[in-house]
């Protein structure tokens, strides 16, 4: 056997016969110095975990604030104070987002409206001007004949073409 680990041997003999009072071999003062090394890391460990534990305690303990209040009615106004600006911006933001969902679904429909008919620019003053009445269900434009002599106003007034038999509505001058 090596000097050195003889050495070795002999003192941790030494060291946990003076601590237990007893003879040990080779083995058990082996053993012992095995479970000491190890638990004193975990201990190191142990320690190092409640130090952070206990900083974090800490932290925590300083960041909150005690509250107390003398009635009822001032809880709930500082109650309100914290929750009201919040809720006011969450019903403006509902607001807002329902109402650009119904003006982007009139869009939608008067662009389809638009796109389907490509003339539907030449009836503009004729929908500006024309007045229109509900008879029964049905809706009808109303037009009168148009004055023999002066302007005919679009929307108002209509002519009459007997050879054809129909009915020429003015839409506006190009």
């Amino acid at each position: 056997m090596n000097d050195q680990l003889r050495a070795l041997l002999n003192r941790l003999n030494g060291k946990y016969g003076q601590k237990y009072g007893h003879l040990m071999d080779d083995w058990t003062s082996m053993l012992l110095e095995e479970i000491h090394e190890n638990f004193a890391g975990l201990a190191a460990e142990i320690k190092i975990c409640t130090q952070a534990i206990g900083e974090a305690q800490t932290k925590i303990k300083t960041s909150q604030r005690a509250v107390n209040f003398g009635s009822t009615r001032e809880a709930l106004f500082y109650a309100l104070g914290i929750t009201a600006p919040v809720a006011i911006a969450a019903t403006i933001i509902s607001i807002l987002i329902f109402w650009y969902a119904y003006t982007e679904e009139r869009f939608q429909k008067l662009r389809s409206i638009i796109d389907t008919y490509e003339n539907v620019s030449d009836y503009v003053l004729l929908m500006q001007g024309g007045q229109v009445i509900e008879r029964g269900g049905v809706n009808y434009l109303v037009l009168r004949p148009a004055p023999s002599k002066g302007n005919m106003m679009v929307g108002e007034d209509y002519i009459y073409d007997h050879k054809n038999k129909r009915v020429l509505v003015p839409l506006g001058r190009k």
